[in-house]
């Protein structure tokens, strides 16, 4: 097996116009150095999706998406990587090269495609014994279910025996067969006694069978119902490689473009309940594969939509399920997204829901869903007495870490500011409390009114909302209590040249220790967070690969490579501060002379500062008697540098 090289991929990305590969999916218009257009990864009327001709790079700034040409058609087509690889080049008129893999890599490769293999085979078999069996037809018709949709979500039957799917695999005393069986999950394999033969049988028997699809529509796992009574109702496929249940919803693939249609998703707790809804009008539901709701899950759908309504049972299940929901929605919240928790009665489901009072009675129920607010409080308040000291006090113990979950956003204001109401307390109080920064009130003629307009995801300590973006808020309080100066050097040479860097990484790669220490100390003095970027991106820089430079010019790295570039930041752990440093830098202009400029001006800048304070240490020294010799002529030496500064 051959890897496709890393330099064809940035040569690749070089010679293809990212705003050509987007504009034959996405109407694009000019807008100053960019282009813009409505963002096809999730529901907008105002565009947002911004495309860099010059980085070769887009970004949404409503729902994060963002990368290069090749992320653009793995996004949009349903490309693996090779495949979207392999179409811009034939668009480009290129063969592909490619090198040998390792031994592991071409180990791992195999793995895959025998996953993926072995699971499409044995939903293809699923699905022709559904045709042949007449009990489990009848149990989907019961349901309400038409063909056309069991054919939709490709439902199958799993016969009631113990070896079904050797009449596709082969026999299970193979053990190259049966590896990849239990690999996938199809098979179970027992404990051998000694002398005695492996048991392996079928994991899934007299279950109807629900296909797990990936957003390729590829087989990754398998969800299976039983007939009549019995534990457990739903079977699900176990862990594999293929297969992540915190990274995966049900029927998402199927309900792609009804979410988009819809501009909201609904999310329910079981395979029966999306494909029923789907039967009854509501093609836009999804399904959680009998785990919790997860961080990954939310960020999926907040890529496909602005609005989700999660779908729970009104019992004590279906409450610590939405909980679970709550605190995994609450860190990626925005202002411009809307989360809503629906509670059916206990004795039904959505599927039943809607049978009993019809469409229209659950499209009321769903516009009339919890809001996220009003469940926050909800959960914060539960079990407490909020007449009493103690009670409120629980409510505030309750809601602090839900609190500081929650980005700086509007929307977490307006929650204190609620709490604070209902606890009698004042949100100064409560915000100390919590160990939010403290809002300060507006002051009359201010000298100078930092940008209020920052980022959800701020590069500050703990949420600082005035100052520089990773400003400290330390005496943030003391500070506009007085007329409010500009930042002074060196505290603003840090974003400058953070801002370079990410766009230009090989200036990173090529500076020298001395100013690696310089630019390291400018970020220390905003944050730690902005100190530990820095040190990030200074190591990101050293593992770019430098193209060399045509007619003596140094080497560089290409347009196309600013996107390879933002690929590997996003698999550092600090990927979401480099998204707000990203999307800083997307309508910058700033070619390669200038990035130069600035980062020499920086430099020189920092340098004169460091000189500055080293003479005023040994001018202290001076005047307190302790200088030494070394000290006085260092204080000369400084001062001849400074006079030519």
């Amino acid at each position: 097996m051959a890897l496709i090289p890393q330099s064809f991929i940035a040569d690749l990305l070089n010679r293809v116009d990212i705003v050509d590969v987007v504009g034959q999916h996405v109407k694009l218009k000019k807008a100053g150095a960019n282009y813009q257009g409505l963002c096809p990864f999730h529901s907008e009327k105002s565009p947002s999706f911004s495309v860099s001709p010059t980085k070769q790079f887009y970004h949404c700034f409503g729902c994060g998406a963002h990368g290069s040409a090749i992320s653009f058609m793995m996004e949009y087509s349903g490309l693996g990587y090779v495949d979207s690889i392999e179409e811009l080049a034939r668009s480009a008129g290129l063969d592909v090269p490619r090198e040998e893999r390792t031994a592991n890599d071409v180990a791992r490769q195999q793995q895959a495609m025998a996953l993926s293999e072995v699971m499409s085979s044995a939903a293809d078999w699923y699905r022709q014994q559904l045709k042949g069996n007449t009990r489990a037809v009848e149990y989907l018709k019961g349901r309400g279910l038409t063909g056309e949709i069991a054919k939709r979500y490709s439902l199958g039957y799993a016969p009631d025996g113990w070896q079904g799917l050797e009449a596709v695999f082969g026999p299970y005393s193979n053990d190259e067969v049966a590896k990849t069986l239990v690999e996938g999950g199809l098979i179970i394999q027992g404990e051998q006694a000694e002398g005695a033969p492996v048991k392996r049988y079928d994991r899934f028997r007299d279950r109807v069978m629900f296909p797990i699809r990936n957003p390729k529509g590829q087989t990754i796992g398998f969800g299976g119902r039983i007939l009549d009574q019995g534990e457990p109702k739903y079977l699900n496929s176990p862990e594999t490689p293929l297969f992540s249940k915190g990274n995966t919803l049900y029927g998402l693939f199927e309900a792609r473009q009804a979410i988009r249609a819809q501009e909201y998703v609904l999310v329910c707790e079981g395979y029966m309940d999306v494909v029923a809804l789907a039967q009854l009008g509501f093609p836009n539901a999804v399904a959680t594969l009998g785990t919790a709701c997860t961080a990954n899950h939310v960020r999926m759908l907040l890529r496909q939509t602005d609005r989700i309504v999660f779908s729970f049972d009104g019992d004590s299940a279906g409450q610590r399920a939405a909980q679970r929901a709550l605190e995994a929605c609450l860190p990626l919240m925005s202002d411009d997204k809307e989360i809503r928790f629906l509670f059916l009665p206990t004795e039904h489901d959505p599927d039943s829901y809607v049978r009993a009072y019809g469409a229209p009675a659950f499209e009321k129920v769903i516009k009339e869903a919890m809001s996220i607010s009003s469940f926050f409080f909800k959960i914060a308040s539960e079990g407490h007495e909020l007449t009493t000291p103690e009670g409120r006090a629980h409510t505030h113990h309750a809601a602090k870490p839900l609190l500081l979950s929650m980005p700086p956003i509007a929307l977490r204001t307006q929650i204190l500011r609620e709490l604070a109401i209902r606890t009698n307390t004042t949100p100064a109080e409560l915000e100390a409390f919590c160990g939010l920064t403290v809002v300060p009130a507006p002051v009359q003629k201010q000298a100078y009114q930092p940008t209020q307009a920052r980022s959800q995801n701020n590069f500050s300590n703990t949420g600082n909302r005035q100052g520089a973006p990773w400003q400290a808020s330390k005496g943030s309080a003391k500070r506009v209590a007085q007329n409010i100066e500009p930042p002074k050097a060196p505290t603003d040479l840090a974003e400058q040249m953070l801002r370079v860097l990410i766009q230009f990484p090989h200036l990173g790669k090529a500076l020298d220790g001395n100013k690696r220490t310089l630019a390291l100390k400018a970020a220390e003095q905003r944050s730690t967070k902005a100190h530990a970027l820095m040190q990030d991106l200074l190591s990101q820089c050293d593992l770019v690969e430098l193209v060399p430079g045509d007619a003596g010019k140094p080497a560089s790295v290409g347009a196309g490579s600013f996107a390879m570039f933002q690929d590997q930041l996003s698999r550092s752990e600090l990927a979401p501060l480099y998204e707000v440093l990203r999307k800083r830098v997307m309508d910058s202009d700033l070619d390669l002379d200038g990035a130069v400029a600035d980062l020499d001006g920086a430099f020189k800048k920092l340098e004169l500062t460091h000189l500055k304070q080293e003479m005023t240490e040994i001018t202290q020294r001076l005047s307190g008697g302790t200088a030494t010799e070394q000290d006085r002529a260092r204080y000369r030496e400084l001062g001849e540098k400074l006079k030519f500064s």
